[in-house]
């Protein structure tokens, strides 16, 4: 029995230096330089000299066509001819002074849990207000809160404002 484990321990010596062997040799041609001669790296190829200048523009855009969307509607690109017309004095009315809707803004809403209505997050003017169905901020009533949009009224006139994210 002693000479059987003999034999197998000579054996596993010599597949041992063997495997070392082979990847002690790996790592000396790789890192060696002779391992890659036939392989030679193309020139790198020279770019065209460019001095990167903004060229100048030489188009013109002609404007003529029709809207694609059909959102606009068709302006007269013809300037009107210039006539000299004897000015009139004439007394100026009360000017109307139209409201500029832009200054409202619904940027949301939450459901009160109390009373199951709608409270929607308004700005006006610059200010922030949370507003109920028939409340009135700086002269804005609400009148209907739709989820995507409100219903206000101003002055006797009325518009629908649609959900805009915060900014």
């Amino acid at each position: 029995m002693l000479k059987k484990n003999k034999i197998l321990t000579y054996v596993l010596i010599v597949v041992m230096l063997m495997v070392w062997g082979m990847i002690i040799y790996r790592i000396v041609i790789a890192y060696s330089s002779g391992g890659d001669e036939a392989y030679i790296a193309p020139p790198p190829i020279k770019e065209v000299f460019n001095d990167y200048a903004i060229p100048r523009d030489t188009s013109r855009l002609l404007l003529n066509y029709r809207d694609p969307f059909g959102l606009a509607a068709k302006k007269d690109t013809i300037k009107p001819s210039l006539r000299v017309q004897p000015r009139a004095v004439t007394k100026m009315a009360n000017p109307v002074i139209s409201f500029n809707w832009g200054v409202v803004r619904y940027s949301g809403y939450i459901k009160n849990p109390g009373s199951k209505k709608l409270v929607a997050f308004m700005h006006i003017n610059g200010k922030a207000a949370e507003m109920d169905e028939g409340e009135t901020v700086d002269q804005i009533k609400l009148l209907k809160n739709l989820k995507d949009s409100v219903l206000v009224k101003h002055e006797g006139k009325t518009k629908y404002i649609h959900i805009q994210p915060a900014i």
